[in-house]
């Protein structure tokens, strides 16, 4: 059987997943493939994807599709997210990556992003069969959505406008940045934060983190010389650990922090923002320990893919 992908185009990174057709058990990868092209980067305030934004994405997405053609993938689902959802250019960089790098993609709601990167992490997240939570901590947005437990158990969701390019750019702008900066950003989170609510008991769901925020700074807790899924998966961080990280990084460089063990190239700058917004998150909806789960959005995509059994193009991708 031909190989499925996968693709996220993220406000911060893109990913691609090649792998067979999933039925059950976990999936397993043939390509997997990452590139942080800061999409969302300038955005605001104008919400304007940025000519250089593109030429990076539409450059990566193109090498994304010859792996998919050498792979000799046959059916595909490629979706954009929150900077492309907001942006006043947003048809057009859709219609530049069909044309320019031959993808068709399908621009999700925020609604969908969360419900899908939920599916994709529970695929891999042993939670004991009880209701979970998860958050995405993503470039341009956050997504935060929980399983409500009862005699009809639903899902709730939100996209939050959270993302960790924006608030870096917003916020961080000196380097280091230095406390009193942390505090403006931590303080800005937590007010968006204050208005949100959910039916679910908090203090019963266990909370997963995904996507390359919370991936990375498990990377850091761990430090792993080379980035292992494995180990990733299921690794928990405790608000502790996060509040220290964040106090080292916000008197550190960003050129010294390349030098953290776990700390992917190319997050130097943005790690501080993640690491920010995951300890108010905490601390909005009351747990100290977060399970990591190295699957999310990308994952839930390839398995809405093998759901739906339709071919976004007939016949052949390519």
């Amino acid at each position: 059987m031909p190989p499925l992908a996968s693709i996220d185009i993220g406000s911060n990174t893109l990913r691609l997943l090649i792998a067979q057709a999933w039925t059950s058990g976990p999936l397993k990868p043939i390509r997997v493939e990452r590139r942080i092209t800061r999409l969302g980067e300038r955005f605001l305030p104008a919400m304007i994807l940025k000519p250089a934004a593109i030429a990076r994405s539409i450059a990566a997405l193109r090498e994304f599709a010859q792996f998919m053609a050498e792979t000799g993938v046959q059916d595909y689902l490629a979706a954009a997210t929150a900077v492309v959802r907001e942006a006043g250019n947003g048809a057009d960089f859709l219609r530049r990556v069909e044309d320019e790098a031959g993808l068709r993609v399908r621009l999700l709601s925020g609604t969908e992003e969360a419900e899908l990167a939920l599916r994709g992490a529970a695929s891999v997240t042993v939670g004991g069969g009880g209701p979970m939570a998860l958050f995405d901590i993503g470039g341009g947005s956050t997504e935060v959505i929980c399983q409500v437990p009862g005699e009809n158990p639903r899902v709730d969701s939100v996209s939050l406008p959270i993302g960790v390019v924006h608030l870096t750019e917003r916020f961080l702008r000196d380097d280091p940045p230095g406390l009193e900066a942390c505090n403006r950003l931590a303080g800005h989170v937590r007010t968006i934060l204050e208005a949100v609510s959910f039916a679910a008991p908090m203090d019963r769901l266990l909370w997963v983190g995904t996507a390359g925020t919370v991936t990375t700074l498990a990377a850091m807790y761990l430090e792993l010389q080379q980035y292992d899924p494995d180990r990733i998966n299921g690794a928990v961080l405790d608000r502790s650990w996060l509040v220290g990280l964040c106090t080292r990084l916000a008197g550190t460089p960003v050129p010294a922090r390349r030098g953290i063990v776990g700390l992917e190239p190319g997050r130097e700058d943005i790690i501080l923002a993640g690491a920010l917004v995951t300890v108010e998150l905490m601390d909005a909806f009351r747990f100290s320990r977060v399970t990591v789960s190295d699957a999310g959005l990308l994952e839930g995509l390839f398995l809405e893919l093998c759901r739906e059994g339709v071919p976004l193009v007939p016949g052949s991708f390519f």
